[in-house]
């Protein structure tokens, strides 16, 4: 049977980036910590999932900000600031992989449209690449917004990558149904770098991929 140590490893293994040395150091610095730390940390994980939602249109993760007091209704838990933002175009959406570069490209003030988070990449020859994507929500989405006449074009930022790239050619195909004269899907211009991540793209490189789309 394996020990606390070895089980606690092999969830951080799991962690984006986290190599097996690197999840025992994890385990080993979180062993020379305070009791009240650890105790902090556990609490804060178990509350994670209670009070983050996740956004029902774009799919993000956010917290419902609200008066002290307030109840949240529905609605308020269900639909982030973003998407309820009636400042932002509702004419652009942007298909990300991950809620960071989302983050990433909202706070270089590039762009003034709304978001959808595809929850990931597929990798080549995947067998089930309709699972490795939100794909019936996004198709709910845009369906919805080409029946209200709202949409007119489709950013896909996608990172520079084989399985960002593979992704791009999969998502150009399922969303093909909608493009038409009012609607049309466009591409980060290669101001990214070959394997640049948009996790790690500054604000002049992100805004040239933006302006430079095709």
């Amino acid at each position: 049977m394996d020990d606390i140590i070895s089980k606690l490893s092999e969830i951080f293994i799991r962690f984006p980036g986290v190599g097996p040395k690197q999840s025992r150091r994890f385990v080993y610095f979180l062993l020379a910590q305070h009791p009240g730390t650890l105790a902090n940390l556990s609490q804060l994980i178990s509350e994670l999932k209670k009070d983050v939602h996740q956004c029902e249109q774009c799919l993000r993760f956010f917290i419902p900000c609200l008066p002290a007091g307030r109840p949240t209704t529905k609605n308020q838990a269900d639909i982030c600031g973003l998407c309820a933002d009636e400042t932002k175009d509702d004419s652009l959406l942007m298909l990300v992989e991950k809620d960071i570069d989302l983050e990433n490209i909202r706070k270089m003030g590039v762009y003034n449209g709304k978001y959808f988070v595809l929850g990931g990449l597929i990798p080549i020859l995947a067998k089930n690449p309709a699972e490795r994507i939100k794909e019936k929500e996004l198709l709910k989405l845009v369906d919805q917004k080409t029946k209200a006449n709202t949409l007119k074009e489709i950013i896909i930022a996608l990172s520079v990558t084989r399985d960002g790239d593979n992704t791009i050619e999969y998502l150009e195909k399922l969303l093909k149904p909608y493009v038409s004269k009012s609607v049309k899907i466009s591409i980060l211009g290669r101001g990214l770098s070959s394997g640049t991540e948009i996790e790690y793209s500054d604000s002049d490189t992100i805004k040239n991929a933006l302006e430079n789309r095709h």
